[in-house]
Formats: C-alpha cells, structure tokens, sequence
C-alpha cells in the first residue's frame, strides 16, 4: 500500500520537472487550421518497424495519404481533410474518425512470419471519445451532429461557440446583430477561419466581415461540416486573432450523390411577448406581426469516383417585421397646428430583411502526391431598417446592404516526408447603408411645461442621415510547408502576403437633423436643436500585410510534447500613413488660447500649451504626411505543452503562454479626415505612433477520463493591450477639465473650432477565468452526448465606461485604474445535450441550458455635483435560458423527410438585459437629466428571446 501511494507522487514529481524545463522555453506551437494529423508507432513483433508504408484513404472520396515510417517505427500523415478513414498497412485498416485540428495516435502492431508482416492489433489512442487530448489549446470542438441537432432560430453556426470555456455567443433583441466575445477582450479582435482562410473584418467592428449591423449570418450552416472554438493559446497559424479563434471546414462532395432541401419558420404566433410589449399593448399599441423564413439546398457527389467531386449549398433568409407608427405621449399634443399632418403619417410600415448565401465548391486529386481545392462564395444582403423602430415613419428608414464575394484556390503537394500547401484568394466586401429620402430628418418633441427641457419624443420624420460605403477587397497569396522528416518533430513553416484596398466613403449624416420642440397649446413647432450635415469624404487606403512562421511539435518522449513556435506580422498602412493634418486645424490648435468656463489662460499662451499642462503633446497627434509610424514589433512567441502523466492518455496536463498581436479597423482613418474636412468644426486626431493590439495568454490545466466522460479542468489568464479608443481631447487654461461633467466631453475646443476629439492604442483589459468542463461525446452506438463547460470569470478594463468600446471619452480626467467590465459575467453554466434513445419511435431528443450571473452595468452619479461624478456598479438578475430540440426522420423511397420543432426559452423565462444607469444629477437648468432618477436600474431591454417555437422540415436523398 505504502509503495501504491507514493508511486503516483513520484511520476507527479517527474511531471512537475518536466513542466518546469518546459516553461522556460519560449516559443509557440504547431496547428492546423482546416485539417487532422494521424501519428504513431509501427511495430513487428514488439521490434520497430521502419520503412513501412502506411495509409489513409477517406472513406467518402476515396482520397488517399501515405507515409513511410522512419528509424524507429514511427510515421507522421498531415494534411488530412477531417473525416472518417481507414488507416492501413500490411493489408490489414482500421477505421477512424477526425475532427478538424485534431492529432490522433494510432499504434499499429505486426506480426512476422517466414515470409510476411501480418497485421495483428491496431491500437487507436486517439478515439471519438477520447479525441484530441494532447493537445496545449484550451477550446472545444462542435461537430456536425450538434450543428445539426441542437435546437436555435437563426441558423448562425457560430449560435454554440459558448460552448467553449470564457466565451460568449450574443444576439440583439433589437437588431439581430450577432457579437461574439471572450472576456474582456474587445469583440474586434475575433477571428473566423474557414476552410484555413481568415474572415477578417478590417474596417468595421465585429472582427469577422459582414458581422457589423446585419440580421444576417456570415456563412451557410448546411456547409459546414464542423468547427472548433479556441478561446486560449492557439498556435502560430492563427494570425490577425488576440481574442476567440474559431476555426470551421466546409462540407466536399463524395464518391456518392447526396443533397437536401429544408425550410423552417416562425413567427409573431410563435412567439411570446416581452414585458415591454405587453406595456405598450396596455397602452393600446399592439405588437405587430413578424415572420422570418429560412430555406435551402445542398447538392454534392462525383465527378469522377475517387479523383474529383463537387459541392454546392445554397440558403436564403427572408424575414417581414411589421412595425406600428403611432404618436408617442399623444396625450400631450394639441389638436391643432402640425399634429394633424403628424397624425396622417402613422400607420403599418414593414421592416424587411433579405439574404442569399452560396457555396460551391470542387475538389480533385491529380495524383497520389496532389490535390486542388476550388471554392467560391457569394454572400447578398438588403435589410431595410427605421432610423428608431418607435418613432420613424417609413421614410426615415435605410437600407443596409452587405454584399460579400470570396473566390478560394488551394494547391497541396505531397511527397514522402514533405507537404506544401500553396493558396491564392480574392475577396470583396461591402457594407453599403443608404437612405431611403434625402429630406432633413426632424425628431419631433413635446414638452408639459413648453421648456426644452424634460421633452418627450413623438414621431420622427425625414430622410435617414446614413449615407456611407464599407469596402475591403484584396488579393490572398499564402504557402505553408510541413516536415516530418526528422525523428519526433513536426515542423511548419508559413508565409503569407495579403494585398488589401479599403474603399471609405460616405457620411452618417448626410442631411440636417432638427429636434423640433411641439407648442402644447397652438401645435406650432421651435426648432431647439440643429446638427448639420457633414460633407461626405472618401479615403482608399492601400494596405500590404504580410506575416511568417515557424513552429514544431517536438515529441520529447511518449509522454511529453512541446508545441514551439514564433511569429511575426507587418502592415504597411493599416491606418491612412500618409495622411496630413489640414493647416487650418494646425493653425487653430498651435493658436492663442482664450478664456474658458472662467479660467483665463496667461498672455500669450497657446492652447498647445494648454494641451501640454493636461499631459497631451499635440504634435504626437498632428501628422505632415510623413511623421506616423507603422508597427514593426509583432513578434509572437508562444508555447504550449502536453504532460500524459500516466502514458495511457488518461491524465493529460496542459498548459501554454503565448503573445497575439491583432489590428485597428480602418474606418478611424475615415472618421478622422471626414471631421477635420468640415469648416470650423470638430477636429479629430490619431496618434502619430500607431501601436497593434495585442494579448498576452496564459493557461494551465488538466484533463482527465472518467469512464466515458472526458473531464477538464483549468485556468486561463489573458491581458490585452493597445485597443484603439477616441477621447476627449479638450482641457483648459490650466491643462484641466474646467471642472465640466465627465459624462460630457463636448465643451470647445481651441477658438473658433468644435472639441477636440484624440485616438490613441490606450485601453487595457484582463480576464481571469477558472473553467470546468464535462463532454460525452455523441456516437451512434450509444445513441447520446452531452457537453458541460462552467466558467467563473472576473473582468476588468481601463475604459472608463467599463466596455469594449471605442469611446473612452474623459480618458485623463483622472486616474481611472482598472474598472470591472460589463461584458463579463461572474459566473455561466452551458449544458447541451442530445439523444435518439430516450423518447420512442425514433426521436431525437436536444437541449440547451444556459445559466447565468448576468452581465453588471454601470450606474452614473452625479447628484454631488456635475463635476463630481462617480461610476458604481449595478448588478443585474441571472440569466436562465432552456431550449428543446426534438427531431424525427421519416424513411420514403430511400429518401428521407424530417420533421423538428425548435423551442427557444422553453419555460418562458424573463432575461432582462440593459439597465437605466442614470442615478440623477444637480438638476440645473442646463441639463435636462436633473435630479434623482427613481428608474435607476429599471430594465429597459431584453437578452434572449421570449419562448419562440420554430418549425423546419429537410428533405434529404
């Protein structure tokens, strides 16, 4: 017993040493964005077996991979598409399956004879239930099973990225609008990958391109075979990524005719009312009608049986949101004057959405050693929107197109202990909202005392102000060479060279915006407020990006492996370089300085000078053309590593570091020559030494078999640096803020101009997290899967609105430290789960249940004094969402129909999301959010959806 016990600690022990030498290496790992890699030992009669062939054939396009095993027995097959294979040798296969990202070990044992090798046992280390465990990211992988199966709406593939630890799977009741987030970390710097290829937005937020401001979904669900979420310590692959990085691969055709059509739908009927709705449904406004379908097809089979095969799915999504325009707080209004014309105006009005999403794709194998891959892909948008679903008549409304073109050609060539991917891309995507009418939008107001202040809204009228293009386009060259030719390594090498163009032009105020104060008597109107329209700018932007490197994974002994790597990744104009402050705006800021708020400047005092008093170096800020800097420091070690403590695969310690530096989107360069081209007004300002985003990532774990189950537990750090925020730039006489409210940045700037408003790469934010996960993965035998992951997370950022955004507006007002983040909650529980055994007749039985402590908000205090303003924290109620699948197959002819009923928020549950922040001010007449707030942290939105039902049939051959 004595020896039983201390055995353990002593293999504890060598572990804890080896993880030590470990950490002290610093570089990263190898990875394999869209393929699986198969390795292990040949042996005969226990005896090594070298120069032995082995091979993989695809079982569903008859693709092949070989490979020869070296001096000791061992053999490396990479480069495989995810599927299921026969691993062959000597004449004897067994069977495996893949999953994208995935190193599987299969051990082959033989038996000699007097005049052959026989093939005796297969030893599959790496199975559907014990996948990938050797592995030093920390993520999870989401199979074609669950993308299938678990029940949601939108048909979004990314809907179970929450089933990775530390991340967050976001959709906006209001909008659609789709965000994906991990931690602190801002939602920019996501990536998606599909098929090894990045979706990266450039100009706009989101950090995949068409994800900002659409209904829509970023790619097919029925092509998608599968995809893994790493949420911590990817390898060197991954580039232009420091927050999630989801890696997806599409559906091929196979040596068989396959293919499908499905449709689904719901509703207004289907769905149950918000307490809002059911407010305004009290005040006599029904909630109008709404449907959304969804529809498609996949087609995919042969060219020529075990050469060549093609793909191609199609889906279309058509939703009509019917809204009622009625005046708000008619009670108020007078008979007489405007309010006839206003009333005429009310009515129906639909908010529409349209989207066409192709894929094809074809795929062909020239020889034993070569491969081509041809995908093209076709994404088209119109959502016709309000400029506010209250109050706009169906001329303030746009129309936001999201038009996306991507055309994919991949080369492999392999060739004994060599394989060489080369790809060339295009890409073109455009976000392009455009208004309807091009009249002055006016908001109409009414007030009980007839005083601009305490208004209320009552209908708005006019053409939409959004008047904007978003392009990005570019050509894609990348190679990537992989060499498993020297005993226990498995070395990659890459490069990569990215032509982009930015196309910015447009304005989002392309008319006058009036606030038209309503006389409660007569019905006359006093304009109270006028913005004009700003001139629209155009920039293009050419932009050069390259990025280079080296990894290995070095199989120190049967139980360690390291994962060692580095890269590094330039651009030559990620924002506008050449441009030049205009003179006027030099002038103005270099300019004697005037008395401000009663604090006078001393004679002769420029307001640069001021500038500098409050710590701001203006020429940091002012760029002839020349003076900005482009990054060259995105050097990325990273190091992962692997400890099978006991060599059975059961007890795995994991664990990494790795720095991943990410970009600045473009429309800031936008943003600032479309300001400063106005007369007289605002100036807006990007440092001159513009700095990449970047986050540091640590993470250590273990994971752990329990029978079927595969168990993980672990910690992930991460520090994010350099994110991209506008401040206020204006200070007084004295450097400081003119003792003005912190909330409001906007009280002059230098003589005869509007605020100052600066960019700089200034916020922080870091994320603590403890995660554990518990994952059954589904097979057919037993008939069911379940995925556990609970996460506890503490969140913190330097923006002193506690967020991801890009507004960090009284930056410098005074030391603002670390402030929790409001888009971390404490605490979140995901469990989804399916099953075809436990209702009869064949059903299959899914669900998700999300559980969590809410998300906090930030209260704002300012009943001490406008000056004296203090941010506390306010705590939302949990979150509870349960959703139930169930799905039944019907066999017609050797076809198949399926039936299923998707139930989101099965128990009806209210999930409260935004709050009245406002806790009340001084109550002076220059501000009409005075006084106490007796509303402060009253709900005013919603996160996640009322119980909605979904109907959808498939029709498959």
């Amino acid at each position: 017993m004595k020896n039983r016990k201390t055995h353990p600690a002593g293999r504890l022990t060598t572990m804890a040493g080896l993880v030590a030498v470990a950490l002290m290496i610093s570089s990263p790992a190898h990875a394999q964005l869209s393929t699986a890699t198969v390795k292990g030992q040949i042996t005969i009669s226990g005896a090594p077996a070298k120069a032995s062939q082995v091979t993989a054939t695809n079982k569903a396009s008859g693709y092949t991979y070989k490979a020869t095993s070296g001096p000791d027995g061992s053999y490396v097959l990479t480069g495989l598409a995810p599927g299921t294979y026969d691993i062959t040798v000597a004449g004897k296969s067994q069977t495996i399956t893949l999953s994208v990202g995935e190193t599987a070990a299969v051990d082959l044992a033989l038996t000699s004879s007097s005049s052959t090798a026989t093939m005796d046992t297969i030893v599959v280390t790496s199975s559907a239930l014990r996948a990938d465990v050797k592995t030093s990211e920390v993520g999870t992988n989401v199979s074609r099973t669950q993308i299938e199966n678990l029940p949601q709406v939108t048909r979004n593939f990314l809907s179970f990225a929450d089933l990775a630890p530390g991340v967050r799977f976001d959709v906006s009741q209001n909008t659609g609008q789709v965000k994906i987030q991990s931690g602190a970390q801002n939602q920019d710097n996501v990536n998606v990958f599909i098929d090894g290829v990045s979706q990266k937005n450039y100009v706009l937020r989101g950090g995949v391109a068409g994800m900002d401001s659409t209904r829509g979904n970023p790619f097919p669900q029925s092509a998608v075979a599968e995809y893994k979420i790493v949420s911590q310590n990817y390898k060197a692959e991954f580039d232009q990524v420091s927050s999630v990085a989801i890696s997806a691969v599409t559906k091929s055709g196979t040596n068989e005719f396959h293919g499908d059509v499905f449709w689904d739908r719901t509703s207004d009927s289907m769905t149950a009312k918000d307490p809002f709705q059911k407010k305004a449904e009290a005040q006599g406004i029904p909630r109008p009608a709404f449907h959304q379908d969804q529809f498609g097809f996949t087609l995919g089979g042969p060219i020529s049986v075990d050469r060549a095969h093609f793909f191609m799915a199609y889906e279309g999504k058509d939703i009509v949101q019917p809204r009622q325009v009625v005046l708000q707080n008619a009670n108020l209004l007078p008979a007489g004057g405007i309010v006839p014309s206003l009333r005429a105006q009310e009515g129906n009005q639909d908010a529409t959405f349209k989207e066409h999403l192709w894929l094809g794709k074809i795929d062909a194998q020239l020889n034993q050693g070569q491969r081509v891959e041809l995908s093209a892909r076709v994404r088209r948008e119109n959502d016709y929107v309000p400029e506010d679903a209250l109050l706009s008549i169906a001329e303030n409304s746009k129309d936001r197109r999201n038009d996306e073109t991507r055309v994919d050609f991949k080369h492999e060539w392999s060739m004994d202990s060599w394989l060489n991917e080369a790809r060339i891309g295009y890409s073109d995507t455009v976000f392009n909202p455009h208004a309807k009418s091009n009249t002055p939008q006016i908001r109409y107001l009414i007030s009980p005392s007839n005083s601009a202040n305490n208004t209320k809204d009552v209908l708005q009228v006019g053409g939409s102000p959004d008047a904007q293009t978003r392009g990005q386009n570019g050509v894609l060259f990348q190679d990537d060479l992989t060499f498993t030719g020297m005993l226990g390594h498995t070395m990659k090498f890459g490069a990569k060279v990215n032509l982009m163009t930015f196309d910015l032009s447009g304005t989002a105020k392309s008319v006058p915006i009036y606030k038209a104060l309503i006389d409660n008597v007569t019905g006359a109107t006093t304009i109270i407020e006028t913005q004009n329209a700003i001139t629209p700018a155009s920039v293009s932007i050419k932009d050069k990006q390259f990025g280079i490197y080296f990894q290995d994974d070095w199989q120190i002994s049967r139980q360690l492996e390291l994962n060692l790597g580095i890269r590094w990744d330039y651009e030559t104009n990620m924002l506008n370089e050449g441009y030049a402050t205009p003179a006027d705006r030099v002038t103005a800021l270099r300019a004697l300085d005037a008395e401000r708020y009663g604090i006078a400047p001393p004679p002769g005092q420029t307001y640069a000078q001021s500038l500098a008093k409050g710590g701001i170096n203006i020429n940091d800020y002012i760029s002839n053309g020349s003076s900005r800097k482009d990054f060259k420091g995105a050097l990325q070690p990273r190091l992962g590593f692997s400890y099978d403590v006991f060599g059975d695969r059961n007890s795995v310690v994991y664990g990494g570091y790795g720095r991943a530096y990410d970009r600045t989107m473009d429309n800031h360069a936008l943003d600032e020559k479309q300001k400063n081209e106005q007369p007289n007004g605002e100036i807006w300002l990007i440092k001159n030494d513009h700095k990449m985003a970047y986050t540091d990532q640590f993470s250590l774990g273990l994971r752990q078999g329990l029978g079927i189950w595969n168990g993980e537990v672990g910690y992930n750090y991460s520090y994010s640096h350099n994110q991209f925020n506008w401040y206020g730039g204006n200070r007084d006489a004295n450097g400081g803020f003119a003792n003005q409210s912190p909330i409001d940045p906007l009280w002059g700037g230098p003589v005869g101009y509007g605020t100052l408003i600066l960019g700089d790469f200034i916020s922080q934010a870091k994320t603590e997290s403890l995660f554990l996960k518990a994952d059954k993965p589904y097979s057919k035998v037993s008939g069911w899967g379940l995925t556990a992951v609970f996460t506890l997370s503490e969140g913190k950022t330097t923006n002193r609105q506690w967020t991801n955004d890009i507004f960090n507006w009284t930056y410098g007002k005074s030391t603002a430290g670390w402030n929790p983040s409001v888009d971390v909650e404490r605490s979140r529980l995901v469990v989804a789960g399916l099953t075809d055994r436990l209702i009869p007749w064949g059903v299959m039985l899914s669900g998700k249940a999300s559980f969590g402590s809410g998300l906090p908000y930030q209260i704002t205090d300012c009943s001490r004094g406008w000056d004296k303003c203090v941010y506390q924290k306010g705590e939302s109620s949990n979150f509870k969402q349960f959703d139930l699948g169930l799905a039944k197959d019907f066999d017609i002819y050797k076809h198949k129909l399926t039936l299923r009923l998707d139930v989101l928020n099965l128990f009806d549950t209210i999930n409260y999301g935004g709050r009245d922040g406002w806790a009340g001010g001084p109550g002076n007449s220059q501000n009409q959010y005075g006084g106490d707030n007796p509303n402060v942290g009253t709900p005013n939105g919603m996160s996640g959806p009322m119980r909605t039902y979904k109907l959808s049939f498939r029709a498959s051959f």
